[in-house]
């Protein structure tokens, strides 16, 4: 199944920034040769997931939904830390730290961020074990 997913913004140039540092970490790249005004990530948008930013269609306000959330996969607890971290130095806004979340399972390692427009990510790790993570 192909997939992909889109937030709006009201400053492009400023989400560009936000999302270039946070899929960085991610190793997800800038996919290339898009129109003006859009920009995505991701490794094959063919075959694969994709994730875009541009300026709403209906040339409206960009704005948040309420519940609305995109969560990308984490490689270890330390990529987590990491997006949380460069998401907070681009723009972004604290919405939980990071860190377990035994409520949804005892090895669900999770943060979660706003972006520059008020978007809610987070990035997860299942099966963490603090007992090897040397960064906890």
């Amino acid at each position: 199944m192909d997939l992909y997913t889109t937030y709006g913004s009201n400053d492009l140039p400023r989400a560009i920034r936000f999302f270039d540092a946070i899929f960085a970490v991610l190793e997800q790249p800038r996919l290339p040769g898009w129109i003006d005004g859009w920009a995505g990530w991701g490794t094959d948008p063919h075959s694969g997931t994709g994730f875009w930013v541009c300026r709403p269609f209906d040339g409206a306000p960009a704005s948040t939904g309420n519940g609305t959330m995109i969560a990308f996969p984490a490689q270890n607890a330390n990529q987590v830390r990491r997006f949380h971290a460069t998401g907070l130095e681009n723009g972004g806004t604290d919405e939980g730290k990071p860190g377990v979340r035994p409520h949804y399972e005892p090895g669900f390692y999770v943060a979660y961020l706003r972006d520059p427009d008020g978007n809610k990510l987070s990035c997860f790790y299942y099966h963490y074990d603090p007992e090897k993570d040397a960064g906890s």
